[in-house]
């Protein structure tokens, strides 16, 4: 087992803007890492470039990472108007997001509805 710090965009900090964070984890491979980082609360998933960095550390640097993220206010607070109130998050480091590359990719919500509809006829006419 070895020790990684990741760098990842975070929410919660206004529509189309992001705040880049440093998350410490145990994982065997970088790859790992950064995939225990993606599904992580606050982090963006659904972005292709959600991942900054991965730098293997020390068990020493490991633990005061840790240690520093659960003083940051950032981790603390639990809403967006929560982050608000306790100033969690400093103006200067909110960045523009430039162009939304989603993970996945949207699905048309009609055309699942009416495939959805269509399923549930052809169910109801076998019965009789």
């Amino acid at each position: 087992m070895q020790y990684y710090k990741v760098q990842a965009k975070c929410g919660h900090v206004g529509r189309n803007n992001y705040i880049l964070k440093w998350f410490y984890v145990k994982a065997d491979d970088g790859e790992e890492a950064a995939k225990i980082v993606r599904n992580k609360p606050r982090v963006k998933h659904h972005h292709k470039n959600a991942i900054n960095a991965v730098e293997k550390i020390s068990k020493e640097e490991y633990l005061c990472g840790i240690r520093c993220n659960q003083e940051d206010k950032y981790f603390q607070s639990h809403s967006s108007t929560e982050q608000r109130f306790l100033n969690a998050v400093l103006y200067e480091e909110i960045l523009p997001e430039e162009k939304v590359e989603h993970y996945k990719k949207k699905q048309a919500k009609r055309q699942l509805k009416y495939a959805i509809l269509e399923k549930e006829w052809v169910k109801s006419s076998r019965r009789y």
